[in-house]
This record gives C-alpha cells, structure tokens and sequence, in this order.
C-alpha cells in the first residue's frame, strides 16, 4: 500500500467537545482505511470524511433549490461550458 500523502492539518479539539460514534462499514473499507492513516489517525480521517460529505449534501440541496427557484441549467449552456472547462 502506498504511503499516506501529508495530512491536512486537523484542529486541536478539547474531548470535551468530541463525541464517540458507532458505525459498521464493510470489513476491507475498515482494513484499507486503517493500513491508511495508522495507529492514531483514524478519527481525524473519518471527522474529516464526515466533514466533506455534509459539505457535497448541502451543495447538492443547495443546487435542488436553485433548480427548483430557476429551473434546471440548459443543456446547451451545460454542453457550452463543459466545452470552455476543458479547453475545445
């Protein structure tokens, strides 16, 4: 397995202002993410993980309402700028 790139720093938290979760995850998810971060980083990896996930499904309820407000982008503006991001 390859070596963990630098981790992001993680802010110090007091453990009063943590709390413990339980979570089942498949049994070579939770190997793979151990070998990964090591003996002590599994925490930090995870509240990080949970961080970016709420992040991307608040945006994704975010853009619902935009839709729902405006209406759906325009296929042709979506083909126009996906054109002008790549470049073509």
């Amino acid at each position: 397995m390859r070596s963990p790139a630098k981790k992001p720093p993680v802010p110090l938290v007091l453990a009063s202002t943590v709390t413990k979760l339980s979570v089942s995850v498949p049994v070579q998810l939770a190997a793979d993410v151990k070998a990964y971060t090591g003996g002590r980083g599994l925490s930090a990896f995870v509240a990080r993980a949970l961080t970016h996930e709420l992040e991307r499904e608040r945006l994704a309820g975010y853009l619902g309402e935009l839709d729902r407000k405006f209406g759906p982008v325009p296929d042709a503006l979506l083909d126009e700028t996906r054109r002008a991001w790549r470049g073509r």
